[in-house]
């Protein structure tokens, strides 16, 4: 690993660090304000934001991604960029309209109060916030500007927390925790926006059609998992809800916030990944990153399970004893999930959208049978587990899909891993095809990440 690499996954680590620990001070503080009931209506409220901009963004963000790199520096680069930040701009409003539905929708199923106005007032603005945090950073991955992207990522973080905590201060409620946090969002996106702006990965001129439609068209493909995987990895919420009640996703939701923790290392490691995968034309062999970054969570994890178990009845009270037990198989689960983590990045940057999006549809309707089963029987303990066997096999068929898409390649000098319409063969001869603002060097293969 380079210089170079090493500070990039550092900031990148970090920065999904402050992340983390932003999000984890905010749930205890919630959990402790609002009790299990309340917290597990939050969470609700949290799952339906994060999940619904993925669907209003049909796969976009995966798709600038991939496709930037190679759209060379002129109108067609400008022509991308305004597809992109016009749908940014309509999936911002029909994510909070669907946000609304779908709680709505929920309420006879699992809480009446998923229905209160005041409830999807604050649940809009959170979905909007979450849009912003789900697509603006992605202009910035797509450019190689990680340190940019990785700022503005924990500074919109750190904007919904701090919105939480004055919402704590000046009246705590489930829908003022709400909404301060997406207020505090959409105040940190906003000033996103107008550096996104100064340096051109935002723009506001009329896109051609043909570029919008190739911008849809191929985001859809990889729909499939960011989506897909986003229920399968949220559908413990939401059946443990609609199966136990709100409180018993209250306590649940301690346990899976601490457990993922851990996560911020695949994470950071992610965005190099899918950078690499995008312009690298070597070797596509990640075993070494994947083993890497197994040890680093399980550090981590073995940490934060020891402080976890330590922390949760004092702060919290006895009411979330049963997070204690739980946090332990979460933590499990994330060791599991890591392979996923890399595999997947990789083939998104590759530009492997429609193998993707079928392997994240189906993992979806797996996790949906699978909880429903589980939770059924064992309840949240179920769920706990069944969140072990699914990250498991959600990272073994990634891991399989992507090797024997790398055995394909001849070497470094034979063909690149992409579909056969990838937008990025259009411009593998330009040399203007390297991404703009990015003073790196050609990244190296994975196998050097």
């Amino acid at each position: 690993m380079t210089r170079d690499r090493r500070s990039t996954l550092a900031l990148l680590a970090g920065s999904s660090a402050v992340q983390m620990s932003s999000n984890m001070a905010a749930a205890l503080l919630a959990a402790s304000v609002l009790g299990p009931h309340g917290r597990g209506l939050m969470v609700l409220g949290v799952s339906t934001a994060g999940i619904v901009p993925l669907l209003a963004g049909l796969g976009t963000g995966p798709q600038l991604r991939s496709a930037y790199p190679a759209a060379g520096g002129g109108a067609r680069r400008r022509d991308l960029v305004a597809s992109y930040t016009w749908w940014s701009a309509a999936a911002t409003v029909s994510a909070a309209v669907l946000a609304v539905a779908v709680s709505a929708l929920s309420a006879p199923l699992i809480d009446p109060a998923l229905a209160d106005p005041r409830y999807l007032l604050a649940l809009s603005v959170l979905t909007c916030g979450y849009v912003a945090h789900t697509q603006l950073p992605d202009g910035w991955y797509a450019a190689g500007l990680f340190r940019a992207g990785s700022l503005w990522a924990m500074a919109t973080t750190l904007g919904g927390g701090l919105g939480l905590l004055i919402a704590v201060a000046v009246a705590p409620s489930v829908w003022s925790l709400l909404l301060g946090q997406g207020a505090g969002m959409l105040t940190a996106a906003t000033a996103q926006v107008v550096a996104l702006r100064a340096t051109g990965l935002l723009c506001f001129q009329a896109p051609t059609r043909r570029e919008l439609s190739r911008l849809l068209g191929r985001g859809c493909r990889a729909l499939g998992l960011t989506l897909g995987l986003a229920l399968a990895l949220r559908l413990d919420r939401y059946v443990l809800g609609a199966l136990t009640g709100a409180a018993a996703v209250g306590v649940y939701s301690v346990a899976s916030t601490l457990g993922q923790v851990p996560r911020m290392v695949p994470n950071a490691i992610g965005q190099l990944v899918n950078r690499e995968a995008a312009v690298a034309s070597g070797p596509l062999r990640p075993v070494r990153t994947v083993a890497a970054t197994v040890g680093a969570v399980t550090a981590v994890g073995a940490v934060t399970g020891l402080l976890g178990w330590l922390v949760i009845i004092p702060l919290l009270g006895p009411g979330f004893a049963g997070a204690g037990p739980l946090l332990v198989v979460l933590l499990v689960a994330e060791v599991a999930f890591v392979p996923y983590a890399v595999a997947s990045r990789a083939l998104l940057g590759a530009g492997r959208m429609g193998a993707v999006g079928a392997f994240g549809l189906a993992w979806s309707a797996a996790a949906l049978v699978l909880f429903l089963l589980v939770v059924q029987l064992w309840g949240a303990v179920g769920a706990a587990v069944a969140c072990v066997a699914l990250y498991a096999g959600i990272s073994a068929s990634s891991w399989l899909l992507l090797t024997r898409r790398a055995a394909r390649r001849q070497g470094p000098d034979g063909p690149r891993l992409t579909d056969s319409d990838d937008p990025r063969s259009e411009a593998a001869d330009d040399p203007r095809s390297g991404a703009a603002g990015d003073a790196q060097p050609r990244p190296a293969p994975l196998s050097r990440v």
